[in-house]
């Protein structure tokens, strides 16, 4: 008989409760359903089927979190699995698949760090070119900051801005002219002309790429002296990330989520060739041709922050933690202007320095007539200004805070704006239920919403009956705000919102080529095969970017370091430029070998030098000369695959003093009737559990190589024979003693060497 059961609990996520169901059957559970939430949707809309997948599979709620969303998921993983428990349920966990901690090898002509706008748009763009892309995310979800943002942009130049506004006479030109007035002339102009003459192709390829339905935006905000602001019918960025997400996996692209870079590779020649990054208990490396670093800004780590930031509050991802700037260390690579950020002056605190933005509802309240004052009752700037007028006069403040006052009509389209932008409508009547905390929202008459935010109450009565006079007369002598915004208040209850700076977005970072995008030392010289799009690449908007903006960046910055990389990519194909191809030959039949452990050690320390793959023999069947004229199908392929190598690696175990069996065979299939190893250069390796680490093997092995039919290049010296094998290695498969490892890669190095010019520098064994 079924004992099914529908189990109900509240969560505390990030931004309020989150509302679930558990539905158990017989002991097991068949379903996790989130009834209702106030996550961001973008975020929370892609980690939960994540989440409910690994639930359900592993029939536990002792899961892996989502990276990215930590308190969230984890809150709703304790919440959940008390729930369960107090329902009597007894689950019995599916057994957990052996952690594979082997380290994962990739290779692609262009890999993306960082999957927001502008690694999603980069990505996409290489793919056009031809390229394979791979695309490495930090987090357990797809977006970085953008995913916090609306999707409004502008769309200068493109065909999708004249199908829009027809001929607005929006020229790149007046887009930069606008960028350079509103910055006050701290843009970088190199810059800026990438993002204007590049951001309508940009709009239209990526329009196209991933069906995206531009149009006009509801608001165009004065900063621009034309209107070309446009945005996704959502309004939303999700629907940008998750379009031009599916896109890029449907064209081939490859993502790789919960991927942490720790650091960079490098070729013999010293220059870029990729990454390595941690994949939960898995280690990841990625050899490129290009390499395209989207990573996003640095406003949520502590450390970095400068002076400007101090006083207000932060309401970006709290993963913008600057990664970059560990993981590129030893690059030296150049910056500026890392103290500059992005203030917004329409912002509610939400907790102790983090904030919400009101930026629409606001451009809202104030279109309509509402005012902004501060606690001596003051109107402090026009209210229909650029909204940097509205920080600057913020800011000024000694306590850096405002407060907007609007009647009842307004505040009714006030909060629906609010609620469309990320506010709930019982987070929002919260604020209005406890006035002894901050954020303030206060309803009331003038006295009670001065009382209630400490305002001087004469004050405000003096400046809300003088504006009423003014506006009556379409007039403003104060300030001299347009006569469209003079509205006088209508009824005798008021609103008040308390509104302060606040920031998410970094301004500068790292220093790169126009008009290409290549990261740059400190002495000026281009990074071979490195390109920057997005946030972490600054300077375009200069020190006060406009609305809309930080979006035309990422996507233009996308679209332009995308080419470059893959123009990279295709150029060092024609060149012909490869790594050296070494083949490690396991030496055994043996399912379980410390040596085949050693070949993959070997991988792992110089596959950013060479290209190392490992071959197996123990599906070669043993050598019968009746038949040479029939060779088995993987004789074929492993001849095929050491006669295309640079070189080859053996690595072999000591049976009764020589060579296994096995690889004896091996090497007579490949001496017989093909020749494989004819002056192929060969290195010997070897481990063992005893203290001679394969010394006869090894003898016995270069006799071998160097009888006829085989006749191989046997790299001379460099012994390496690795003893006492079960104390050797780490639980990763890695080397664990430095001595070992110090005199593998001496040995290695000279057999690159050997490979490339016949010469080796001798060295005595360990």
């Amino acid at each position: 008989m079924s004992d099914a059961k529908k189990i109900k609990g509240q969560a505390m996520g990030h931004n309020g409760i989150i509302n679930y169901e558990v539905d158990v059957d017989d002991n097991k559970i068949e379903d996790l359903k989130i009834l209702k939430h106030s996550e961001t949707s973008g975020i929370f809309n892609q980690v939960i089927d994540k989440l409910k997948e690994s639930v359900i599979t592993e029939q536990s709620f002792n899961v892996d979190t989502i990276s990215g969303a930590t308190v969230m998921t984890q809150a709703l993983l304790d919440s959940a699995k008390k729930a369960v428990k107090a329902a009597d349920v007894q689950l019995t966990a599916a057994p957990k698949a052996a952690e594979n901690n082997a380290t994962m090898h990739l290779s692609a002509d262009v890999v993306v760090i960082g999957g927001g706008e502008a690694g999603l748009v980069a990505g996409c763009r290489a793919l056009t070119k031809g390229e394979s892309v791979i695309l490495v995310e930090k987090n357990g979800y797809l977006g970085g900051a953008t995913i916090l943002n609306g999707s409004n942009v502008t769309a200068t130049g493109s065909k999708v801005a004249t199908k829009i506004f027809g001929d607005n006479h929006d020229t790149p030109q007046a887009l930069a002219a606008d960028v350079t007035r509103e910055s006050k002339h701290t843009n970088y102009p190199a810059m800026t002309d990438v993002m204007v003459n590049n951001i309508g192709p940009a709009i239209d390829f990526i329009s196209e790429f991933a069906g995206l339905a531009y149009q006009k935006a509801q608001t165009q905000t004065p900063e621009h002296s034309i209107n070309r602001q446009i945005e996704l019918p959502t309004a939303s960025s999700y629907e940008f990330i998750q379009k031009v997400a599916k896109a890029f996996n449907d064209h081939g692209g490859k993502t790789l989520l919960d991927t942490r870079v720790e650091g960079l590779t490098f070729n013999r020649q010293g220059e870029l060739n990729g990454l390595t990054a941690a994949q939960h208990a898995t280690s990841v490396k990625i050899k490129a041709r290009s390499v395209v670093l989207a990573t996003g800004g640095h406003g949520a780590s502590q450390k970095m922050r400068g002076a400007e930031s101090q006083g207000l509050d932060y309401y970006g991802p709290m993963t913008s933690t600057g990664d970059a700037y560990g993981f590129n260390s030893e690059l030296n690579l150049q910056t500026h202007d890392l103290g500059w950020y992005k203030v917004y002056p329409h912002g509610v605190e939400v907790e102790p320095g983090v904030a919400k933005l009101t930026t629409y509802a606001s451009k809202k309240a104030t279109d309509m007539g509402a005012l902004y004052v501060n606690t001596k009752g003051q109107r402090i700037v026009n209210e229909s200004a650029v909204y940097s007028d509205f920080r600057d006069a913020i800011l000024a403040q000694p306590d850096k805070v405002a407060f907007m006052l609007m009647d009842e009509r307004t505040w009714k389209q006030v909060y629906d704006l609010l609620v469309l932008h990320d506010f709930t409508a019982k987070e929002i009547q919260g604020f209005f239920d406890h006035q002894d905390k901050t954020p303030i929202f206060v309803k009331g008459d003038l006295a009670t919403v001065a009382k209630a935010a400490g305002i001087d109450a004469d004050a405000l009565q003096k400046t809300v009956a003088a504006y009423q006079v003014d506006a009556k007369a379409g007039q403003d002598p104060d300030f001299n705000r347009d006569a469209q915004y003079l509205h006088p208040f209508d009824g005798d209850t008021y609103y008040l919102v308390e509104q302060r700076g606040r920031f998410a977005t970094t301004l500068g970072g790292y220093s790169v080529t126009t008009p290409d995008l290549q990261l740059i030392t400190k002495d000026a010289v281009p990074v071979a095969n490195y390109y920057a799009a997005g946030e972490v690449a600054g300077g375009a908007n200069g020190h006060d970017s406009m609305p809309s903006m930080m979006n035309t960046w990422g996507i233009s910055s996308g679209y332009v370091a995308g080419a470059a990389a893959s123009a990279n990519a295709d150029q060092q194909k024609a060149n012909g430029q490869t790594d050296l191809n070494v083949v490690g030959l396991m030496g055994t039949n043996a399912t379980k070998s410390y040596n085949r452990t050693l070949l993959q050690a070997m991988q792992n320390l110089f596959g950013a030098q060479v290209d190392f793959e490992i071959a197996e023999i123990k599906d070669v069947p043993l050598f019968r000369e009746d038949d040479v004229e029939a060779e088995p199908a993987n004789v074929t392929a492993l001849c095929q695959q050491i006669d295309a190598a640079d070189g080859v690696v053996i690595a072999v175990p000591e049976y009764d003093h020589a060579v296994p069996a096995a690889l004896k065979s091996t090497l007579e299939w490949l001496s017989c009737q093909e020749h494989p190893f004819k002056d192929k250069p060969v290195m010997i390796v070897g481990t063992s559990l005893g203290i001679q680490g394969t010394v006869r093997a090894q003898m016995n092995l270069r006799q071998i190589l160097d009888s006829p039919g085989v006749d191989a290049k046997v790299l001379p010296g460099n012994e390496f024979m690795l003893p006492q094998a079960a104390n050797k290695f780490d639980d990763q498969g890695h080397l664990n003693d430095a001595g070992s490892e110090a005199f593998l890669k001496q040995c290695f190095n000279n057999f690159v060497t050997f490979i490339e010019t016949d010469e080796a520098a001798p060295v005595m064994a360990n």
